[in-house]
């Protein structure tokens, strides 16, 4: 019976590394654009909640300011709102 050739042995060691680390190595790379797509929706949703804070923080001030909230609502002073209209007025 003879030994087998070492050379034969060492490559094929080398061989089995390879394989192992190759399958490793595409297993990260699937990880990592997974985490990729991931931290992008996280970044995108955090994009929405500065939106939305920047949105309301404005919203308040205005509010604040005496100005309408809603830009539909008409911005009418508290003493011209059961006033009559003026004979000046169009429409009469």
């Amino acid at each position: 019976m003879s030994s087998p050739d070492p050379d034969t042995w060492l490559l094929g060691k080398i061989d089995a590394r390879e394989g192992a680390w190759t399958g490793e190595a595409a297993q990260t790379r699937t990880l990592i654009d997974d985490l990729t797509a991931r931290l992008r929706e996280l970044d995108e949703a955090l994009d929405h909640l500065r939106i939305a804070r920047k949105t309301l923080l404005s919203l308040a001030n205005e509010h604040q300011d005496g100005r309408t909230i809603s830009p539909s609502c008409p911005t009418i002073p508290p003493t011209s709102r059961f006033s009559p209209p003026s004979p000046m007025s169009p429409g009469r």
